[in-house]
């Protein structure tokens, strides 16, 4: 029987592994930080304030490249700075200078996150005027994001070493850069200054924290790929309103900053705001099933960088979203009856409601296959290669977007020759999307197989030979258990409407040899169904396509259905050779590995699924054989999770070994 997580325990066993795992970065924007001092005259030194709390781990880089308006040149240095502990706002920082060589001539230094071809600016400053034309070693531009008089400084005379000129200073963060950003409240010299002043800063906000949390918070109309979130409003209401904070298999871990303004998308330490403003109810979409998320929600007042969040006591609960929305679904419906097939078609075809191929992106792209980003943005995320697109909502196609519909069982396979008024062409259970020109394209109408000899790459995606020298295309790891079961999903629904024949037999001797294509191996699909079973976001995907088109994948649903199916000509197999969910019937039908995310970056983590207790030794092995480490695990009857050491990786792909005393399991993944 195909095992779920407990909601308790999910919840609670893995936020141990998520929040140790959680990256402390604080994601600062302009004038969060402010220089206020400098010696160019060797050892070059940075004095800088924070206005915004900084949490232990951050990194701010420092530069003396100029701007030119389009970049920062090269031919400078660059230093990091990486808080030691969580400081507070209105700590005097330092930075020793390594790598910049500040020049005494003139020089210029720019903090900023992110990456040096693409720098989120959060501080300027300039010992010389800003320029408008070309640039030299001594001059710069001034970056647009940054403003004259409060996150840019420039002097209109040369100096060498210099120094904030006031020593106690009380503000909100707004009054506090004005004053910093005067050139009036500098001491600037040519003499390297050996004791900088003993600042302080004290930060407010014009409007004070608020002086209740709002209470109350629940979630109802629950179910796996959405849900709705309410909360009672504070007494007294906030001047400003509610910052609402979402982190999955864990609680949010850091609070909101005062005086930072965030936007849905915005990441706050292992959390994503998924709500600001007076609105103290939403429906909360893009979520995956049989997954805890933690909310937290903080009142506010004030707007900008006047913002002030009340920190102490945040209200805070979490929901477990539905492992399957299936119910009744299947209770007619059991592959020990030789009338399974046409039991099961009949079960799959109706209801049905076709849902117009144009109303894709208002469906599946809208309400589920899309998630937040930073400055109100989406993100889809091509399934084949992996890359993801960033937009302003709407979403639009290509060539608007490089995104397009990909019909996994190709258009051009279909026995019907469908066009969009045809439920086959418009069945969202088959439909995904995917970059056009690097993947669509690519994939064209060749079958999905494993790559061997590749003929092109893009991302994750492949395109070459397989080990028969057949032309295939090769998805990513962590689709091809989809793409595997919406091929046999649409084999089974649509083989026999209107006469025509979708099984794979007729797709390989009579459709693929008539477009001059290699045959779609099964065996292929029903390793990779297999292989890569259904995960918490298909089986929320599958519900959400039913709740708008009324019928459902089974084998989302009950992985093992595809054993009793020979879907080469869709006859019954009355006893498989293979046992409940897909499981091999060998010493290791017991267990299933999951290796998630797939690619990972921040953290990576096992997933084993096992009917038994046990000792298994977990390797990780590099592309050339090399074992780069491996751990001992205590298995437990149930799911148990493993956090991956991403610190002893670099980037690329890897093997993680499950050895049992009865065999291995191996799961391919990637590091980014």
């Amino acid at each position: 029987m195909y095992v779920h997580f407990q909601k308790t325990v999910l919840f609670l066993s893995l936020a141990l592994f998520f929040s140790a795992a959680t990256n402390a970065q604080t994601n600062l924007i302009t004038g969060d930080i402010a220089i206020i001092g400098y010696n160019m005259d060797d050892a070059d030194v940075v004095k800088f304030v924070n206005l915004v709390d900084i949490a232990s781990g951050t990194q701010i880089k420092f530069t003396d490249n100029g701007w030119n308006g389009t970049a920062l040149t090269t031919n400078e240095g660059t230093d990091t700075w990486t808080a030691a502990t969580n400081y507070p706002k209105g700590s005097i920082l330092t930075l020793n200078a390594s790598t910049m060589q500040l020049g005494t001539s003139g020089d210029q230094i720019f903090a900023y996150q992110g990456t040096a071809t693409a720098p989120n600016f959060i501080y300027g400053l300039s010992t010389k005027a800003w320029v408008t034309g070309n640039i030299n070693g001594a001059t710069s531009r001034k970056p647009n994001t940054l403003t004259t008089g409060t996150t840019a400084l420039a002097f209109s005379v040369e100096k060498d070493d210099g120094k904030f000129n006031i020593l106690a200073n009380t503000g909100d963060k707004a009054a506090l850069l004005a004053s910093i950003g005067n050139a009036n409240n500098w001491a600037l010299t040519d003499t390297r200054i050996t004791t900088f002043p003993s600042w302080t800063f004290t930060l407010n906000s014009p409007n004070g924290e608020p002086t209740a949390q709002p209470t109350n918070l629940i979630f109802s109309n629950v179910k796996s790929y959405s849900y709705t979130v309410a909360f009672t409003p504070a007494i007294p209401a906030p001047a400003g309103g509610y910052l609402v904070l979402r982190a999955t298999n864990d609680f949010p871990s850091y609070d909101p900053v005062d005086g930072s303004v965030y936007a849905v998308g915005n990441t706050i330490g292992n959390a994503k705001v998924v709500s600001v403003g007076t609105t103290t109810s939403f429906l909360q979409e893009s979520v995956i099933a049989n997954t805890a998320y933690g909310y937290r929600v903080y009142a506010y007042n004030g707007i900008g960088t006047g913002t002030d969040y009340l920190q102490t006591a945040p209200l805070e609960n979490f929901i477990v979203t539905n492992t399957s929305e299936a119910g009744t679904y299947y209770n007619a419906v059991s592959p020990a009856n030789s009338t399974f097939i046409g039991d099961l078609q009949s079960r799959i075809r109706s209801p049905y409601l076709r849902v117009s191929y144009d109303q894709y992106d208002e469906t599946m792209m809208t309400h589920f296959a899309i998630s937040d980003t930073s400055s109100g943005q989406k993100v889809a995320t091509c399934v084949y290669s992996g890359e993801k697109y960033s937009y302003m909502p709407p979403f639009v196609w290509y060539t608007t977007s490089p995104f397009s519909r990909e019909h996994t069982w190709c258009v051009s396979w279909m026995p019907s020759n469908a066009t969009s008024s045809y439920n086959e062409y418009c069945d969202q259970h088959h439909l995904f999307p995917v970059v056009q020109n690097n993947a669509n394209a690519v994939r064209s109408n060749h079958p999905l197989g494993e790559v061997v000899t590749p003929i092109s790459t893009y991302l994750q995606g492949i395109y070459g030979y397989d080990n028969n020298g057949q032309t295939v295309y090769e998805p990513r790891e962590q689709h091809k258990g989809d793409a595997a079961r919406a091929l046999l999903y649409m084999s089974l629904r649509y083989d026999g409407v209107s006469g025509f024949n979708w099984t794979f037999n007729n797709l390989n001797n009579s459709i693929l040899p008539s477009l001059n294509e290699d045959p779609q191996n099964l065996a292929t699909l029903l390793q990779w169904h297999n292989q890569d079973p259904p995960d918490n976001y298909e089986i929320a995907r599958n519900d959400y396509v039913q709740s708008i088109q009324q019928n459902r994948n089974p084998f989302v649903d009950h992985p093992d259905w595809v054993n009793y199916i020979n879907f080469n000509d869709l006859s019954w197999i009355a006893n498989p050779g293979k046992t409940d969910d897909g499981w091999q019937s060998n010493p290791l039908s017991a267990m299933r590995v999951t290796v998630f995310p797939n690619p990972m970056h921040d953290a990576g983590f096992v997933y084993v699924e096992t009917d038994r207790q046990q000792t298994a030794l977990m390797s990780v092995i590099d592309v050339y054989g090399r074992t780069i480490y491996t751990q001992t695990i205590d298995l437990q009857s149930g799911i148990n999770a493993t956090a991956l050491e991403l610190s002893q990786l670099s980037t690329g792909y890897y093997f993680l070994v499950i050895t049992t005393e009865k065999g291995n399991v191996t799961k391919r993944f990637i590091v980014e």
